[in-house]
């Protein structure tokens, strides 16, 4: 019975330590992304990537983890060539374990869409945020911050697109889930109405413009 516990815990340490190493690893990638340190943050999640791969398996939760946490240090540090196919491996991984109707598979979709804005790949990016959208939507509601920002980004890429009239639509819509998904005064609101000033502007509503980019100004100078 002793030499059977043995052989039970010779088997599982691999994986135990495996595990550890991989946490240390993604860990410093976490803390150098929230440093803006793209790249030493790009350096350590390819070696968490690489040690999930090899000591856990592709289809564990750390190598999904690796792959979304690569790809958006890459694309922060303007890798988004480098991003993008990271960011798409983890889409197919996703919607294999959590079917495409899940919030996690939309998240996926929605970092594919701003890699490929950062491209300006405008017309893929929008059916990817449409898909994401139509997610955030059903599974969390139209107020939730993912929806709001999924609404945002839609209207960016009307915007990069010159479709003023359907980017203000979308505009308007994430500025009423911000609204209501957020706290008043929070700089992401500006954003919105930085991009729904220039969409107004763009179809001639100067007047209507100024009044929010007042607003968004307010927000900002509050804020520092």
């Amino acid at each position: 019975m002793r030499s059977l516990l043995l052989a039970i815990c010779l088997l599982a340490s691999p994986a135990i330590a495996g595990e550890a190493e991989w946490k240390l690893l993604h860990d410093q990638a976490a803390i150098y992304l929230q440093r803006g340190d793209f790249e030493q943050a790009g350096l350590f999640a390819r070696q968490a990537l690489n040690e999930a791969e090899t000591s856990l398996g592709p289809d564990r939760r750390a190598t999904e983890q690796s792959l979304s946490t690569l790809s958006l240090a890459l694309r922060l540090g303007g890798k988004a060539d480098e991003a993008l196919p990271i960011a798409q491996r983890l889409v197919v991984i996703r919607t294999k374990q959590y079917g495409p109707e899940d919030p996690a598979t939309a998240i996926a979709l929605h970092n594919n869409a701003e890699i490929l804005i950062a491209q300006n790949r405008f017309a893929e990016a929008e059916l990817l945020q449409l898909r994401a959208l139509a997610v955030f939507e059903k599974k969390m509601g139209a107020n939730h911050v993912n929806t709001a920002t999924a609404l945002h980004n839609m209207g960016a890429i009307m915007l990069k697109q010159e479709k003023y009239s359907e980017a203000e639509k979308y505009l308007r819509r994430a500025l009423a889930a911000k609204e209501q998904a957020l706290k008043p005064g929070h700089l992401s609101i500006a954003h919105t109405l930085d991009n729904l000033a220039a969409a107004l502007d763009a179809q001639g509503r100067q007047v209507e413009a100024e009044k929010h980019r007042r607003r968004a100004e307010s927000i900002r100078r509050k804020a520092s």
